[in-house]
């Protein structure tokens, strides 16, 4: 009697145990959210889930060949969404990637970028996210903007 009161206590605290964290489902809520964001031209909800030091990269593809390299500080790509004229922005991821270590996470996701219903270019989108004080902040972020070889919309 005394084994099988052990087993059913056992089983009743698995039951009541919360369902483990799932790291990645998390993670692509976060960025799905800050996508969401930023499709909205809510520069204020997209910057809150960013860390104060939010590193963040752009590769463009000009048409006429090359790449140009820039970097940008968080302010600015917020004042861009807060400062951009009335648009329909629509970024959308095509499939992601995400790989977690811990509370480290990173999702490659290529997009596609329509602004106005016209295809701007594509590209591919780099999520750096830390879990800091059991929040995932955007810590770096970084794209590529290709023009060419997108796919139709």
């Amino acid at each position: 009697m005394g084994d099988r009161m052990m087993r059913a206590g056992l089983i009743a605290l698995l039951l009541a145990a919360p369902a483990a964290a799932n790291p990645k489902a998390e993670v692509m809520a976060a960025t799905n959210a800050f996508m969401a964001a930023l499709n909205k031209g809510d520069a204020n909800a997209a910057e809150a889930m960013t860390h104060p030091q939010l590193v963040i990269q752009i590769l463009r593809f000009p048409p006429e060949g090359g790449s140009k390299y820039s970097v940008l500080t968080r302010q600015a790509l917020f004042d861009n969404f807060r400062n951009a004229p009335p648009r329909v922005f629509d970024e959308r991821i095509v499939k992601s990637k995400i790989l977690v270590t811990r509370d480290y996470a990173h999702v490659w996701a290529p997009y596609t970028l329509d602004i106005d219903g016209k295809r701007i270019h594509c590209g591919v989108d780099s999520f750096g996210w830390s879990k800091i004080d059991g929040k995932w902040l955007l810590t770096t972020f970084g794209w590529t903007a290709d023009p060419k070889g997108c796919p139709p919309k």
